[in-house]
């Protein structure tokens, strides 16, 4: 799809899954204030390993590998709905579509 700005700018939006949201997801959350609540996260894990309770067992694995999937699932997410997020944040700031690209 082909968007343009009142001020001639015109931006191409890919419709579907989008690879950039895939892996920049994350960095962009961060961007937006969500560090917050991974340092949180980050002391309170420092804070359990210090007292030397954080041990590699199979429980600490399985947590890990959880942890991991849900990751996985939010890229995932971010992926399938980048775009779509893109064209509301265009047309929030008065881009109008103005057509499709055949490609």
């Amino acid at each position: 799809m082909l968007f343009r700005s009142p001020e001639g700018e015109v931006v191409r939006v890919k419709i579907g899954f989008s690879w950039q949201a895939f892996f920049i997801g994350s960095l962009k959350a961060g961007v937006r204030r969500t560090w917050v609540i991974a340092g949180v996260a980050c002391v309170a894990f420092l804070l359990y390993a210090w007292q030397g309770k954080a041990t590699a067992s199979s429980r600490t694995m399985a947590l890990l590998l959880a942890l991991g999937c849900l990751y996985v699932g939010y890229m995932t997410f971010c992926g399938l709905y980048g775009n779509r997020w893109l064209v509301s944040s265009l047309l929030r700031r008065g881009f109008r579509k103005v057509g499709e690209e055949k490609g």
